[in-house]
């Protein structure tokens, strides 16, 4: 991860010696953040056109499902991957499910609306309860709410970013995959890998820009940078709404804060 261009207090991502400083480091008291990505197949369907069509769910012949699941903890080096080819269908789904469920805070990219719900739903037809739960940190969302990239794909935005990015999928390779093709499945195997890698680099750089849960939660410090959970706070004026007014603090992480009358703080 680079450093910002900014003022060194304003964005101090790099320890005394120069190093880049990870988003574990930075969170004091960490809690289990899992950043992960899954990938799906087709629908399978008969269908009498191409464009401008619809589809009865009579004319489903084989409904999407999940194919394969990467994971990484945040703080640890190993991507986990599992799927229908290198293991059971069982244990892929249960796997995740253990995941899911151990995270205290979720980290993908559209994975609220895309992921979770492919994954909820191999949960319920597999027989398994819900996951415990977790706080999600949605970085496509947080993109369009921030950012106004001209494509908000996750490649495009980690490729202006200068961060680690996506591979490109060789053509033909879901056919391949869903033919059971070794070759094509490590191929396969690498692009879902490498999405968390670099979905996790993303992260790592908008942190301080993010809507997040509070780090005190897991430190019990709420007066503390609800970012990252440090304390190294800089005060910086006053913030202001349209009936009261807070001390201002910015944390070395780079996130903003306001201090409520009981001394906690939070994000602004």
């Amino acid at each position: 991860m680079k450093a910002m261009t900014s003022e060194p207090k304003r964005w101090r991502l790099t320890g005394e010696a120069g190093a880049p400083v990870a988003l574990h480091e930075r969170l004091a008291r960490k809690p289990r953040v899992l950043v992960y990505d899954i990938e799906t197949s087709p629908h399978l369907v008969y269908t009498y056109e191409l464009h401008n069509t619809s589809v009865r769910p009579d004319q489903i012949v084989e409904p999407s499902r999940l194919l394969c699941w990467a994971g990484k903890w945040v703080g640890e080096k190993r991507v986990q991957f599992y799927s229908e080819h290198h293991h059971k269908r069982d244990v892929m789904i249960d796997a995740l499910w253990h995941a899911l469920d151990e995270a205290d805070i979720v980290v993908g990219y559209n994975h609220k609306g895309f992921d979770n719900k492919h994954a909820m739903r191999e949960f319920v037809t597999s027989g398994l309860g819900p996951p415990s739960p977790w706080q999600d940190v949605d970085l496509l969302k947080e993109n369009r709410r921030l950012f106004k990239f001209a494509s908000n794909r996750l490649g495009y935005v980690t490729e202006e970013l200068g961060l680690p990015t996506k591979i490109e999928n060789a053509a033909g390779l879901w056919l391949r995959v869903l033919q059971g093709d070794d070759q094509a499945w490590d191929q396969f195997k690498a692009y879902n890998v490498q999405d968390v890698r670099a979905t996790e680099a993303l992260a790592e750089w908008l942190w301080p820009f993010l809507r997040l849960p509070h780090a005190g939660l897991w430190t019990g410090q709420r007066r503390s940078c609800p970012a990252c959970g440090g304390h190294d706070l800089t005060p910086m004026g006053k913030t202001y709404t349209r009936a009261a007014s807070y001390a201002r603090l910015l944390c070395s992480c780079g996130a903003w804060m306001k201090v409520l009358a009981s001394g906690e703080t939070r994000q602004i």
